[in-house]
């Protein structure tokens, strides 16, 4: 009995369920318990991504990879984990009529006061295709699709003061309807809330990995929007993507080097 009760007390499950998805309690306060054997995984890399039809809900669950020792203390008592931060988020993009998947809940798993795993779930958006495939050239009317997500970008996150902190090809997702564009913001859990300048904004755009003639589309785009010189934002924004490409490539090159020293170090024990 002292052992159940010890083991009671490490092991510790947290959720929180929206007010207009209450019937679902008893399935999220369930879910690190089901999540490996059921549901359809569609999505896994670092963190995995399954679909679940409970009730008349068609539900997405992303389960985030167990983080480093220092963000497992971090997300419990200083940050909140991933799964707790996309919640809020959502709920917050939701209440400013900007468009995400609608979010239902998350649950926060902790062992000894660290967290092991946690999974954030919203309603399941059925979508036509993500910005990447836009990028890639894989729609028609490409442009006229870019030219519209600039838009969004500025009117929805921008003057609402937000800057997506992962604002990368896959985290935008795109419904065609009756000809026009509806997209869709995914991947909520890193966010900057405050003022958005010019500059800022157009930095907002670095995480594309796409050639200068689409940058330039898109930085003439954002500066006509924002009351700014098109030609000399088609310069900017390639040089920031230019400084944002060798910082990331400095990162990569510190981690293989680390990771070489770490086998060394290992290898001569």
């Amino acid at each position: 009995m002292k052992q159940a009760l010890f083991q009671k007390m490490i092991k510790k499950v947290k959720y929180e369920v929206a007010p207009e998805f209450r019937e679902l309690e008893s399935w999220i306060s369930q879910l690190p318990s089901e999540f490996s054997s059921s549901g359809k995984t569609i999505f896994k890399l670092r963190n995995e991504v399954k679909v679940f039809n409970v009730g008349n809900y068609h539900l997405n669950v992303k389960a985030f990879k167990i983080p480093n020792l220092i963000n497992r203390f971090v997300y419990v008592y200083l940050r909140g984990s991933k799964a707790e931060r996309s919640y809020t988020y959502a709920r917050k993009f939701l209440i400013l009529g900007i468009p995400t998947p609608s979010a239902v809940g998350y649950v926060r798993c902790t062992k000894n006061g660290l967290l092991t795993k946690s999974y954030y779930i919203s309603l399941h958006l059925n979508y036509n295709f993500t910005l990447r495939q836009v990028l890639d050239s894989h729609v028609e009317l490409r442009e006229e699709v870019l030219r519209q997500w600039v838009k969004f970008t500025y009117e929805k996150l921008h003057t609402n003061g937000i800057f997506h902190l992962d604002y990368s090809p896959g985290n935008t997702l795109i419904t065609k309807t009756n000809g026009q564009y509806q997209f869709s913001v995914v991947d909520l859990n890193r966010m900057f809330f405050g003022p958005v300048s010019y500059e800022k904004g157009l930095s907002n755009f670095c995480r594309l990995n796409v050639d200068t003639p689409t940058l330039g589309l898109i930085g003439r785009e954002y500066a006509l929007l924002r009351n700014e010189n098109p030609e000399l934002a088609a310069k900017m924004i390639v040089e920031i993507n230019c400084k944002g490409g060798a910082q990331v490539e400095k990162r990569e090159l510190m981690k293989s080097i680390l990771k070489q020293i770490f086998r060394s170090d290992r290898a001569g024990k």
